[in-house]
């Protein structure tokens, strides 16, 4: 029994192609940068903060030398 064009037809409607399944795979690279551009960024702010932090505990300990 050999596949005729119409069976070829009827399996194109069940199963992925080749252009469908590209067409997901860049969606989701798509995603996945933008959830790496929002990691990078919370990493980034992170870092300020955590400067940020390390000033104001130097600040504090000279205050505390001073006081005590």
């Amino acid at each position: 029994m050999a596949i005729t064009n119409k069976d070829i037809d009827k399996m194109k409607e069940v199963f992925v192609t080749k252009d469908e399944f590209q067409g997901f795979r860049d969606e989701m690279l798509k995603g996945q940068d933008k959830i790496m551009g929002e990691l990078e960024k919370i990493r980034e702010d992170r870092v300020f903060a955590k400067a940020k932090d390390d000033e104001l505990e130097r600040r504090l300990e000279k205050v505390e030398a001073k006081v005590g």
